[in-house]
């Protein structure tokens, strides 16, 4: 099923000369992996997932997001085009004591940064999952009998996610309520004080940001004295 109100101009072309590759900047490579996961977007088959968010649904302690995430995963797999650039990997874990469990990764050998990390996070217009996509109490106590905090956002901050480089993603999966409305709640909640202040303060919105899409937008923050962007995409499954 083909979605036309998406945008998604196709970027320059890749050069063949993998000297040339390598002195392409992030936001060459960024552009590519934007078109890869909007191409995804626009073609998706809905049934197809539908059957598979159902399915998940009817077990006792479902994991959607999870099974979404690996679905997009499969798909740009299945991407032939895709394949010849880039590779998609999840759910794994470079560094027990440092990094966490990136849901999808876009990788190329030539790319200086060579990897584009993505969170991915169920939103059904409630504020539970607002919080669960930006930051949340667990109510669970670390050794200093301290709240622990936990969240999409919060891990690009707190010392687990993209340490080493100025960027990283954002994928929400909207599987009920209205998308507008949710991306106000998101904004909003973003403009709050993370606990990892002031690194995580939002600088500013670039909003629109990837090939004008409504469902799409930057949200530029304070890290180590330096700025760091989230690329979001709000991927709308409920319709």
């Amino acid at each position: 099923m083909k979605r036309d109100y998406i945008r998604n101009k196709k970027p320059t072309t890749l050069p063949f000369d993998t000297r040339q590759l390598k002195t392409l900047d992030d936001e060459f490579w960024k552009k590519w992996a934007f078109y890869y996961l909007l191409d995804f977007y626009k073609n998706y088959d809905r049934n197809e997932l539908k059957s598979i968010i159902e399915e998940e649904t009817k077990k006792q302690y479902p994991r959607t997001e999870r099974e979404i995430a690996k679905f997009l995963r499969l798909k740009l797999k299945a991407n032939r085009q895709f394949g010849l650039n880039f590779s998609v990997k999840g759910e794994e874990t470079n560094d027990e004591d440092v990094e966490g469990n990136y849901d999808i990764t876009i990788h190329n050998t030539y790319w200086k940064s060579q990897d584009f990390y993505f969170e991915c996070k169920n939103l059904d217009g409630s504020q539970d999952l607002i919080n669960k996509y930006v930051c949340y109490n667990t109510y669970k106590k670390n050794k200093k009998n301290e709240n622990i905090f936990d969240g999409g956002v919060l891990r690009y901050f707190n010392g687990k996610y993209a340490q080493n480089l100025v960027f990283g993603g954002m994928i929400g999966f909207l599987i009920l309520g209205d998308k507008a409305e949710i991306k106000l709640n998101l904004l909003a909640k973003l403009n709050e004080k993370l606990t990892t202040s002031p690194d995580g303060d939002l600088i500013k919105i670039n909003d629109n940001s990837i090939d004008g899409n409504s469902f799409t937008f930057d949200s530029v923050h304070r890290r180590l004295n330096d700025e760091f962007t989230l690329h979001h995409l709000l991927f709308d499954f409920s319709v």
